[in-house]
């Protein structure tokens, strides 16, 4: 896909698809930022071809414009794309939320003009266009919401454009689409949120100090900008709110088999939890056949993960997942591989290097 391409606010995920698709398609990508100095910092990060100080003016010559503003500006900015974009400009947006902005894009916009919805599902916890990656989107979902409406020339040109960035596409009504998000999304920002207030107000300074990995994972969202989070509730408050209320009613089955002793009712609640967290692939869209994990105890010292995934890949040995449970000495670096065969050469590779391992068959 070849043209030129609008980016409408240069934060982290404009940024990105900035970086991306002029690595990708080789487009000609322009951007637009309320503020100024965020699209110079764009342009100076190499994430774009031209700062546009005049939005009429990127519009008139833009074939497709990507609207990154944050979603409770979403309607707004599209609401003046209205005034000036061409029957041949394609419109999609990138907002966490879709029913009410795709609903309100498809009134604004009109039958002729069309518009895609859209929603990558990847971020960091970092802000602004300084934290943005070329390789942010790559085996990264980016859900599609077409409607009966969306015309299909232009949905076929924002997926190019999207799996050109290295991202998989799946499609959803916009509607659907909010409801699965409330909650893998929506719901697990809104626990981290609770975890780490119940944390602050316990006071013990101490308990910070106690916190294992887990904890740090778990509450990892809740350092988010609240004025992002506040708009995804506002806009998707419904569906958020069954999610919450579903989620209760869980953590009160959980509470009430260990108040009262319910060891067996216990054991069914955590062994089906683990049954269905192993429906999810580890990376992209497969899952391994026989996961084992390699428990492998590491120092704290610089370079020692790299020095552990070159060896497990010059090995041969392809690693389905990683991550860390941090120590004040290191931590243990767990790495997910497919097969017993493979977790014992892994193994027996890291140990003839001076680590020390341990596999774990995944039930």
């Amino acid at each position: 896909m070849r043209g030129r391409i609008l980016v409408v606010g240069t934060g982290l995920i404009g940024g990105s698809i900035g970086l991306a698709a002029r690595r990708s398609t080789g487009s000609l990508v322009a951007g637009f930022d309320v503020s100024l100095e965020n699209a110079e910092a764009a342009l100076a990060a190499g994430a774009l071809d031209e700062a546009v100080t005049d939005l009429e003016t990127g519009i008139a010559s833009a074939d497709l414009i990507v609207v990154a503003t944050p979603v409770g500006e979403i309607p707004a900015t599209i609401a003046e794309l209205a005034k000036h974009a061409t029957d041949a400009t394609i419109v999609t947006d990138v907002g966490s939320t879709k029913g009410t902005i795709v609903a309100e894009a498809e009134r604004l916009l009109g039958p002729r003009r069309p518009f895609v919805g859209g929603h990558p599902m990847a971020g960091t916890e970092g802000e602004g266009v300084s934290s943005a990656r070329t390789d942010l989107f790559e085996d990264a979902l980016w859900i599609l919401t077409p409607t009966q409406t969306t015309d299909s020339d232009a949905y076929r040109r924002v997926n190019t454009l999207v799996t050109g960035m290295g991202a998989r596409t799946l499609a959803l009504e916009p509607d659907e689409h909010d409801r699965l998000v409330a909650l893998v999304s929506h719901l697990p920002y809104a626990i981290a949120t609770a975890l780490m207030t119940l944390a602050g107000e316990d006071g013990d300074p101490r308990l910070f100090q106690a916190a294992a990995g887990s904890f740090r994972d778990v509450t990892r969202t809740a350092g988010s900008n609240p004025r992002v989070w506040r708009d995804i509730f506002a806009t998707n408050r419904d569906a958020v709110v069954r999610e919450l209320d579903g989620f209760t009613s869980a953590l009160d089955r959980f509470r009430s088999a260990v108040a009262e002793g319910k060891w067996e009712e216990l054991d069914a609640l955590v062994q089906a939890a683990r049954t269905a967290r192993k429906r999810f692939p580890a990376k992209g869209e497969r899952a391994p056949v026989d996961p084992v994990v390699v428990e492998v105890a590491i120092p704290d010292r610089a370079g020692v993960l790299a020095d552990i995934t070159t060896a497990l890949g010059e090995g041969g040995i392809n690693i389905e997942d990683v991550w860390v449970d941090h120590t004040p000495s290191g931590g243990v670096l767990r790495v997910l591989l497919d097969g017993g065969d493979t977790a014992r050469r892994a193994s027996e590779l890291l140990e003839s290097k001076g680590f020390r391992t341990t596999m774990v068959a995944e039930q």
